[in-house]
């Protein structure tokens, strides 16, 4: 990990993360796995030339490879949190990439961070919008600078609300720049940039899918725990297993297994998990699960129009 302060920031493009909780240390880590999975192919003989030799060339793969390549991209990366914990969680988590960009974590310095970045990423809760920007010599640090914003149902008038200055930030709301140019002064630069870190206009769904999902998790767990204490099993033991086994699950995936394949793999005919699978189905589970997703999505739309 480093520091600020030794930071080459002058001739890299810097990105700092306001608020790295949940959703900033998730997209933070994103971005640092796809920069070190293609540092390290680079690293032998090269990217184009690896997937010529798996048989992998295609005009696709290319096509899709070179727009990648020819979006900008942020170099160094700067995760701000509020406690010692948290930074102490991202330091673990960071540590596991290896041929990763430069990470510093810092606690409680803001302002630091915006001096020190061309691009800030604003993570924040919503609620606390006003403590995270609006802090003594933050407006002054993010003149002229990009702030992206991933806060929940938070407009751009509301962000420069906060700021309260006549030459507001370019920012970027929604991650829908194209389409607010006019009102927000991003360039087409930025537009690029913002792009390449998210996909656009689905920035509501991004949040549902992953600040609402750990505790759709837990109530999962919590679910097969309460099965496991009635069937004779002790609830810490119980939970070590569903929670190991939900890991393992998680890795296959990340790893490329398809949710479908790997439920497909696992109940064998005539055996008891497709017996347990049909309940599930019986209940609509999958259903259910999918209309939360969607609620989720709908009540973080409407986040910062009930604050207004």
């Amino acid at each position: 990990m480093a520091s600020i302060d030794r930071m080459n920031v002058a001739s890299s493009t810097t990105l700092a993360i306001l608020g790295c909780g949940t959703l900033g240390s998730a997209i933070l880590f994103g971005l640092l796995s796809i920069a070190a999975e293609n540092s390290a192919r680079k690293a032998s003989n090269g990217l184009m030339g690896q997937e010529q030799r798996n048989g992998f060339q295609n005009g696709h793969t290319h096509a899709v490879l070179n727009d990648i390549e020819d979006l900008p991209k942020p170099k160094l990366f700067i995760a701000c949190v509020r406690t010692s914990d948290s930074a102490q969680r991202l330091r673990k988590e960071f540590a596991k990439l290896q041929h990763a960009p430069s990470v510093a974590i810092v606690q409680g310095e803001n302002v630091r961070a915006v001096q020190a970045a061309d691009t800030i990423l604003l993570g924040c809760q919503p609620q606390d919008l006003a403590s995270c920007i609006g802090e003594p010599g933050a407006k002054k640090a993010l003149r002229g600078k990009l702030l992206i914003s991933i806060l929940a149902g938070v407009t751009i008038p509301q962000i420069e609300g906060v700021l309260e200055q006549s030459s507001p930030s370019k920012t970027t709301d929604k991650v829908n720049a194209a389409a607010r140019t006019s009102c927000s002064n991003a360039t087409p630069s930025d537009v690029r940039l913002v792009k390449r870190l998210f996909t656009a206009g689905q920035f509501d769904a991004c949040t549902a899918l992953c600040g609402s999902t750990p505790a759709f998790f837990a109530l999962f767990i919590e679910s097969l725990l309460d099965g496991a204490i009635a069937l004779g099993l002790k609830r810490s033991e119980a939970q070590i297993m569903a929670a190991q086994t939900m890991k393992g699950a998680a890795m296959l995936m990340l790893a490329g297994e398809q949710p479908d394949a790997l439920k497909e793999k696992v109940a064998t005919p005539g055996g008891s998990k497709i017996k347990g699978l049909l309940e599930l189905e019986r209940k609509a589970l999958r259903g259910t699960v999918a209309d939360a997703l969607i609620r989720c999505t709908a009540a973080a739309s409407i986040l910062g129009v009930k604050q207004a």
